[in-house]
This record gives structure tokens, sequence and C-alpha cells, in this order.
């Protein structure tokens, strides 16, 4: 398995978009797009099995993400070398001090699931695809409980990391991905995945404690917003403050004018899924998470980074 060159890339980025499921077929050609507008590409780690004339016989490509992250684009299940592909790109990933290699998968794409966990790629998740009106089920905020929400480019970064790592502690959203990734880290993978963060960040508190954090990501051209992350920290569970999280996001919505609200959920996650659910989301679609974990033993404390500094530039 070698890097592919480049001059037969283009038969190669062929091979992945015939590989991919019609849906996920125009996620690969944005993420195509993205690389090849970056003033210096890296396409290392697009490998390719060469045949006897140097083009691909097979391909494979760990799409890297800021963060020690990457997307896994995978070969063509029929192509007879897609095992050795796979085992090639864990090489790869490992040497580039990659954590975590994912790809997303159809709940019934079971030949492409028997490869991955063949491979070193278990599923680490089942995700629930919910949405909702911003009108539906906002309830009446319960009496006597001051709650607020406070925009996070008016606290340090600092404090809202350690809030999110606390927020983290016991999480039943995807335990597998927990303790690999500082809070730091995994804020800024969330400001990667929305071109307006942190303008729709908040941290949520209730009786003048810090209680939680509410992530969310406007998205005009598609007339939606997702909700990407909610959660309380260990002593404000069960209390019913994540209901008037959840609300909160349906008024904002509501008052931006937005048709719909999405969010995804840990199929495993009851507790989480029955709270959207009596909100008024219901669920669009699911899907599978095949993920390869590099586990590192470099933390900080409480799982944060320290650095002062605040969310404005």
């Amino acid at each position: 398995m070698i890097t592919c060159p480049e001059s037969v890339r283009r038969d190669a980025v062929l091979q992945l978009a015939a590989a991919q499921d019609e849906r996920y077929r125009a996620k690969l050609t944005a993420a195509i797009k993205q690389a090849l507008e970056r003033f210096d590409p890296d396409w290392s780690g697009l490998l390719i099995k060469p045949d006897e004339q140097g083009k691909p016989a097979g391909a494979i490509w760990v799409e890297v993400l800021p963060g020690k992250e990457a997307n896994l684009w995978l070969p063509q299940l029929a192509y007879a070398g897609a095992a050795d592909l796979l085992q090639a790109a864990t090489r790869w990933a490992r040497g580039q001090g990659i954590r975590v290699m994912k790809t997303v998968l159809d709940v019934d794409d079971h030949p492409a699931a028997a490869l991955l966990e063949a491979n070193g790629f278990p599923q680490v998740v089942c995700l629930h695809y919910l949405g909702a009106s911003p009108q539906a089920g906002v309830s009446t905020p319960e009496a006597g409980r001051m709650t607020t929400f406070t925009q996070v480019g008016e606290v340090t970064f600092e404090r809202f990391c350690e809030l999110f790592a606390q927020v983290e502690e016991g999480s039943l959203d995807c335990p597998e991905l927990q303790g690999i990734f500082t809070a730091e880290e995994a804020l800024m993978g969330f400001r990667r995945q929305d071109v307006h963060a942190p303008a729709q960040w908040y941290l949520v508190r209730c009786e003048n404690e810090d209680a939680g954090v509410l992530l969310l990501a406007p998205h005009p051209a598609a007339g939606n917003w997702e909700l990407m992350y909610m959660g309380l920290v260990p002593a404000w569970r069960g209390h019913g403050l994540g209901r008037q999280v959840v609300d909160k996001t349906l008024r904002l919505a509501g008052e931006a004018g937005v048709n719909e609200v999405l969010l995804a959920v840990d199929e495993r996650n009851t507790p989480a899924r029955t709270l959207y659910e009596q909100a008024g989301f219901e669920v669009r679609a699911r899907c599978v998470v095949h993920a390869w974990l590099m586990r590192t033993s470099t933390t900080s404390h409480h799982g944060v980074a320290k650095r002062a500094e605040v969310w404005v530039d």
C-alpha cells in the first residue's frame, strides 16, 4: 500500500465516490472540495494498492481533521484487498498520532460493518437523528428556579473548559470516547463543525451555580439549527433543568425564524431520548458509527488543558 501519487489521484477519488452510498457521496464530495481549497492540501492519507500499471486497484482515504481526528472513507467492499487497505489506514493513522478514526454506516449495512469489526473498527455508537419544530413542546418554566444562559464570549475559555469537563463526567453519550480528548480539544472539535461558533454557545447557571453547557449551531442555508451538545454537571441532573435547556433552544430557534431543530443522541442514552421526545422531537434517521481508537496517557487536571484566553478573538 502506498500514498496515492498525484498522477492517479483522480482515479482513486472516483473509486472512493463509487464505493459510497448515495447519501454519503455528497459528504465525500464536500470533504474533497474542502481539501482542495486549502493552500497546501495534504493527500498523504489517500492510500492505494497499485495495479501493474500503477493505477489504483483499490483506494481508501484517511481524511485528517484538526485535533487528531480523522474520517475514514471506505474502499469498495467487492475489492479483494479491502481488509489490507483498512490495515494500512490504521498503520498510517497510528504513525500520524491520530486518536480517533471513524466512519458512518447505515444501520442495515451489515457487510461493511462485518469488514470493519474484523479489522479493528468496532461499533462505538448507534445514533438517532431527531428533529422538532421550534414551536413544539415548549413548557412553562418552573416557578422559583432562577436559570440564566450566559453567552460563552462573556466568560473565560478556562472556566468554560472546566465546566465542560464536569459535564462529561458520567455522560451516557458515547462513553467509549470519554478520556480520549481533553475538554479543550473536544470544544475545539465542536467549534470546527460550526462556522458561526461560538455565537450560540451558552453557559447554563441555576441558583447562582454553573450547572451546564449548551452548544447550538445555526445552519441558515438549510433553514435549521443543530443542537450540537447539551449537558449538566452531575449535581444538577434529575432536577428538571434539562427540559429548561431544551426549551431555551426551541425558543431561540423560533425567535430566529428557524423551521427545525436537529440533534443526534446515543441510542443507549434513555434519559436524554425521553427528554427530547417529551419536548416534541421525533426520529428522522438512524446510523451507526464504527471507529478505531488510540488512547493516550497524556491528560491534564480534570482532563482540561490549562490555558487562559477568552472566546472572542
